[in-house]
């Protein structure tokens, strides 16, 4: 009896394991910065974001992780939401390439689209993080 239960403790932990997929951290993370962006929610951006983050925006402007955090949290929101479609994720070990549009939505400007590629990488603790990210303008659909 102690070897059956032990044979369905292992069975039960291995299907856990597997049912937590690499790229549904990736999503998590870009969630998580994404939202932590929009409620200017610095704990969020400083698990999201890695240390050494490189951010390019739409319009050529490059921040770090300090200058853009800093950026987000000045002043009121800048951001009402961001709504992500068509995203791909493709993983690398550790590294994990994220492509895909997002759908910007200013408090007092208009709408507006990118086509994002980040790179997200996974830190020691197991978080996924993001540490490039560079978008482009492109037409709403």
């Amino acid at each position: 009896m102690r070897s059956v239960l032990t044979v369905l403790v292992i069975a039960l932990t291995t299907a856990l394991v597997a049912a937590v997929e690499p790229a549904d951290g990736v999503r998590e993370a870009g969630r998580g910065w994404r939202d932590g962006a929009i409620t200017q929610n610095k704990a969020l951006l400083e698990k999201y974001l890695a240390d050494d983050l490189v951010y390019m925006h739409g319009g050529g402007k490059t921040e770090n992780k300090a200058e853009y955090i800093a950026d987000v949290m000045t002043g009121p929101p800048h951001y009402e939401s961001m709504t992500e479609s068509g995203t791909k994720i493709r993983l690398y070990g550790k590294v994990a390439v994220l492509t895909g549009f997002v759908d910007i939505k200013p408090p007092k400007a208009a709408l507006y689209r990118v086509r994002t590629l980040e790179v997200y990488t996974q830190n020691s603790a197991g978080v996924w993080q993001m540490a490039q990210k560079e978008s482009v303008s492109v037409p709403l659909k």
